[in-house]
C-alpha cells in the first residue's frame, strides 16, 4: 500500500515537473512572430525563465528519486524518469552559453521566414542541438517542426 502511494506520489510529481515542457506543445502562443515583436530585455527574461523553469522540474525529479532511494533499499529508477532527464537536457544550454547569446541564436533563427510559425520551445531546442554540433538532428528537427507548423 505504502509503495503504491509513494509510486503515485513520483508520478504526479513528474508529470507537475515537466508540464512547462509537455505544456507548450498544447498552449503555446510565442513563436517567431511574435519573438520579434518582444524587446531584446524581455527575450532575455523569457528565456531566463524558461530555463529557470527547466531547472526546478530537474531538481524536483532529484529530490524524488533520492527520497525513494532512501526509503526503498532497491529502488532502481524508472526509465521514463531517464527519458524524462533526457528531454529537459535537450533544453538546457550548455555552461558557456549566455541568455544574450541564447537571444541572439533564437533571433537568428526567426530571421528566415520559413522558422518565424515554429514554436520557442521547438526552436530553443533546434539551436541548441545544433550548436552543440548535432547537425543531422537539428535538421531532422527543424524538418519536422516545419511541417507540424504546415511548412514543407
Amino acid at each position: 500500500m505504502k509503495l503504491a502511494r509513494n509510486f503515485y506520489s513520483i508520478i504526479a510529481i513528474l508529470i507537475i515537473s515537466m508540464m512547462n515542457v509537455f505544456a507548450a506543445d498544447w498552449a503555446s502562443t510565442i513563436n517567431g512572430e511574435i519573438w520579434n515583436r518582444i524587446k531584446k530585455e524581455n527575450q532575455r527574461y523569457f528565456i531566463t525563465g524558461f530555463l529557470q523553469g527547466l531547472d526546478k522540474a530537474e531538481n524536483i525529479i532529484d529530490i524524488t528519486v533520492r527520497n525513494q532511494k532512501q526509503k526503498e533499499f532497491a529502488f532502481t529508477e524508472p526509465f521514463y524518469v531517464h527519458q524524462m532527464r533526457i528531454k529537459i537536457s535537450e533544453y538546457l544550454p550548455s555552461s558557456d552559453q549566455s541568455v544574450d547569446f541564447l537571444v541572439d541564436l533564437l533571433n537568428a533563427f526567426y530571421a528566415d521566414p520559413y522558422n518565424v510559425k515554429i514554436p520557442f520551445e521547438a526552436a530553443l531546442r533546434i539551436t541548441l542541438v545544433r550548436q552543440k554540433g548535432e547537425i543531422e538532428k537539428s535538421d531532422f528537427w527543424l524538418k519536422e517542426a516545419r511541417r507540424n507548423v504546415g511548412i514543407k
